[in-house]
């Protein structure tokens, strides 16, 4: 976007100074202030042209950036959101990682009852399971 921007704004710019320059400078443009026509102001051609470019070019970015309003607006709200979403991802990953710690402790549990279990073979829960088991 940016080039089309340059490619577009380079040969006007180009053109407006070639104007500029090619001025007669001995020609000047004269403002009467009305409601008293004795009072005039004479101005080179060279610095009106060159006050109302600068003019156009200031009024033009002045509107362009009114007119990107909402889309900035728009960009700061996505910007706090997003915030927000790394702030809630951060705690679940702390949540998922706690889990993690507490699935590995229980397994590590687990184990040991079962190296337990293996010594009492013959309990009462080791006889009911063995023949459940063994029924299917």
């Amino acid at each position: 976007m940016k080039l089309l921007h340059y490619v577009l704004a380079l040969p006007l710019f180009i053109i407006a100074a070639w104007a500029i320059y090619g001025a007669e400078s001995s020609d000047g443009i004269t403002f009467v202030l009305w409601p008293q026509e004795k009072t005039s102001i004479s101005w080179n051609t060279q610095i009106v042209l060159f006050v109302f470019l600068l003019y156009g070019y200031v009024c033009g970015r002045i509107g362009a950036w009114f007119a990107q309003a909402p889309i900035r607006k728009e960009l700061r709200l996505q910007k706090k959101a997003n915030r927000t979403l790394t702030k809630e991802q951060d705690e679940l990953n702390k949540t998922v990682d706690g889990l993690k710690q507490n699935v590995t402790a229980l397994q590590k549990q687990a184990k040991i009852a079962g190296n337990n279990s293996n010594a009492d073979k013959n309990s009462i829960f080791a006889k009911i399971k063995r023949k459940f088991s063994s029924e299917k």
